[in-house]
């Protein structure tokens, strides 16, 4: 039983990774470290793994998370059921329930599960019971149309919170808290714009904001709010649907029944994208692809598609395309290279052609940037600076829409990747 005087944390949870943090009475931001691979670190895959053999009949389902999920399933060679994503269909209310083993679970149990072991882990790094935390929440969630389904999210994240044992669990605004990040570097007052791009959703914050700040009351600070679900893991789909897909059979075709048809995209929709990757397990699945495969023109192409799905795979060729994308904004060409068991992929793509696959989703981010602005009733030149955080705000043509607007000296940046964690540390304080 955790105490109900131990310390608030503040948690980003996200789509592809999560962190903890704790702010000190003094303002110093502290990390949990976290195992993944036989290293410690402050981020953790947001990850479970399942082994179905490894379900003792009349005991609670046993699991790993984080890092050490990503362990399991590499010493597992593939087998077991590796679950990603899950933030990102929180909006959804028809989605089942799976089997593992005797057990069956669905999108709650499973981010309850995670938090748990988190907050177990975290406890262990941090050496105090954790029992209050502050959860990031982006300003849209991704797949939500309306505010109903914006508060089926937070309801259901909370819930989900509470049954992993934090029995006060409050939510706050992700780019809300990279602005409490930020604002600790400023000397003067500022109209600050923060674009928070996670892997799921983009979030737009503007705030009145100052090197003493203003207490814990800061909706009055908050001048507009923006979201909208496009972000990093649309990015990574891309290179997948046009550099990996083409090789395992999409925009081919097959016969059947002297006809013959295009091969249906969507088995190619939901490899390139981490949430949409469960879909693809089962017979049914297995069972249509080897119908295709049967009947295509190149079946090789099917049958490496199979391969990936059955062998888990695509863990391997999303960190592959990962790679790529990063290598993209570094320099004008970059190398992708994938290679599991029999197939072997390996091409090089430009920053110009990729930059040309993901105009829609600049485009949509583009947009909203545009709309937070309106909203809000501020102009470009009225904004102070611009801080830009996630793995996103590396890339040129996302960089280059707020240079853009806003002029290349208003744009900052900094720790990138744990701004978020360390203003929800600093929020769970206030």
């Amino acid at each position: 039983m955790t105490p109900a005087n131990s310390p608030r944390v503040g948690i980003d949870f996200g789509t592809s990774s999560s962190a903890l943090a704790i702010a000190d009475t003094d303002g110093r931001v502290r990390f949990a470290q976290l195992p993944t691979l036989g290293v410690l670190g402050p981020s953790w895959r947001t990850l479970l793994f399942f082994e179905p053999d490894e379900q003792p009949r009349g005991q609670p389902i046993q699991y790993t998370a984080g890092g050490e999920a990503i362990a399991a399933y590499l010493e597992c060679m593939g087998e077991g059921r590796l679950m990603q994503s899950f933030k990102t269909h929180l909006t959804t209310e028809s989605l089942g329930r799976t089997t593992i083993a005797q057990h069956t679970i669905g999108l709650d149990d499973m981010i309850a599960l995670y938090l748990l072991r988190l907050r177990q882990r975290a406890e262990e790094s941090l050496g105090r019971p954790i029992g209050a935390v502050t959860i990031g929440r982006p300003v849209r969630f991704a797949g939500g149309r309306t505010a109903n389904d914006d508060a089926l999210a937070a309801a259901r994240l909370l819930a989900a919170a509470r049954v992993a044992g934090f029995h006060d669990a409050r939510l706050e605004l992700e780019p809300v808290a990279a602005a409490h990040h930020y604002e600790r570097t400023l000397t003067r007052p500022e109209l600050a714009l923060v674009a928070d791009f996670g892997a799921g959703t983009t979030d737009f914050c503007l705030m009145r904001m100052g090197p003493t700040g203003h207490g814990s009351a800061r909706a009055r600070d908050i001048v507009g709010t923006g979201g909208v679900g496009a972000a990093g893991d649309d990015l990574d789909a891309a290179l997948i649907e046009n550099l990996v897909c083409p090789a395992l059979g999409k925009g081919s075709t097959y016969v059947e029944m002297g006809t013959e048809r295009p091969i249906p995209g969507s088995y190619y929709y939901k490899l390139a994208r981490w949430h949409h990757l469960p879909f693809l397990a089962g017979s049914r699945v297995r069972a249509e692809l080897e119908r295709l495969r049967r009947g295509a023109r190149h079946p090789e192409r099917i049958a490496a598609l199979m391969h990936i799905i059955e062998t888990n795979g695509a863990f391997h060729l999303h960190k592959a395309v990962e790679r790529t994308k990063v290598e993209l904004s570094r320099r004008p060409q970059a190398s992708f290279d994938f290679s599991d068991g029999e197939i072997e992929l390996h091409t090089s793509v430009s920053r110009r052609a990729f930059e040309g696959w993901i105009a829609p989703v600049t485009a949509a981010i583009a947009a909203c940037l545009d709309d937070t602005l309106a909203r809000s009733g501020v102009s470009a030149d009225e904004v102070d600076c611009v801080f830009m955080t996630g793995g996103t705000a590396f890339v040129p043509a996302v960089r280059a829409l707020f240079e853009a607007r806003f002029g290349a000296a208003k744009l900052r940046s900094g720790d990138e990747l744990m701004s978020i964690a360390s203003g929800l540390a600093l929020c769970a304080t206030a």
